[in-house]
């Protein structure tokens, strides 16, 4: 029977995550529906459904082949090192990143439109801010590990969350579609903020004994007593010496004065 270095569970979600957004995307790019607007369209009614359907749809293959990857090897992570905090964060960064999405998307000082975002990219973007946070914040030593992976192979990222007007030849839109740097940004803050928020929970960086509590060893407690035994004994000892001392110079002091008094 072959063993694996991890808990199959941990690879469940992510494989589920992975076949959900192909199969949808097979069932668009055959035309069997599913034409119509599914993402967050920012403060209308009907983008509400984006919130829970937009990381779910991809506008091509480059679009869905990008987030393949990280989503799987991202979501692996956080179930491996996490197991059941990472449904939460999950289930809950999920409804919160589309949230604030569709709060931000499309800013009126930016946009003169209201675009439709869909892709798994705000998911991937939450699952790196958290990974990449929760190290820093718990200092634990694999985590942390893991939080320079993360930023070695995630680090450029950060570019998708400035929008395209700042950067238009650094980060350009080979496709008539831009980049929706508010999904990015919205699944970021989100990771960063379970990350903080759960900081205390999960794997922890491991404590030397004596920082416990309610350490104890009654072996350490034995030296630390003789230690005080030898320090407060010793001070006895040396005003013996010193006593001694005093006696013998006065009492030759003594016989020295008798003997003038006898020679005299």
């Amino acid at each position: 029977m072959m063993h694996y270095p991890f808990q199959k569970k941990t690879l469940v979600i992510p494989i589920f995550l992975l076949l959900a957004i192909w199969s949808i995307f097979f069932i668009e790019v055959n035309g069997f529906g599913l034409q119509n607007c599914y993402g967050v369209i920012p403060r209308t009614f009907t983008g509400l459904k984006g919130i829970l359907l937009s990381p779910l749809f991809h506008s091509g293959w480059r679009h869905i082949i990008s987030n393949s990857f990280p989503l799987l090897f991202l979501s692996f992570l956080a179930f491996l090192l996490y197991d059941r905090l990472a449904y939460y964060v999950l289930f809950f960064g999920w409804i919160i990143s589309g949230s604030i999405l569709w709060l931000i998307g499309n800013p009126p000082f930016l946009d003169d439109y209201v675009g439709c975002h869909i892709g798994a990219s705000s998911i991937v973007y939450m699952l790196a801010a958290f990974l990449f946070f929760s190290g820093l914040f718990r200092k634990e030593k694999g985590l942390m590990a893991v939080s320079l992976i993360i930023i070695f192979m995630y680090g450029s990222m950060i570019w998708g969350m400035i929008p395209e007007n700042f950067l238009p030849q650094i980060i350009g839109s080979e496709t008539n579609n831009p980049i929706s740097w508010e999904g990015h940004f919205s699944g970021f803050i989100t990771g960063l903020f379970f990350a903080y928020l759960f900081r205390r929970l999960g794997p922890q960086k491991k404590k030397a004994p004596w920082e416990q509590p309610n350490y104890y060893d009654p072996r350490e407690e034995e030296l630390w007593q003789r230690y005080l035994d030898s320090q407060t004994s010793q001070p006895y000892e040396i005003e013996a010496e010193e006593i001694s001392s005093v006696v013998v110079d006065e009492h030759h002091s003594e016989t020295s004065d008798d003997n003038k008094l006898s020679n005299s």
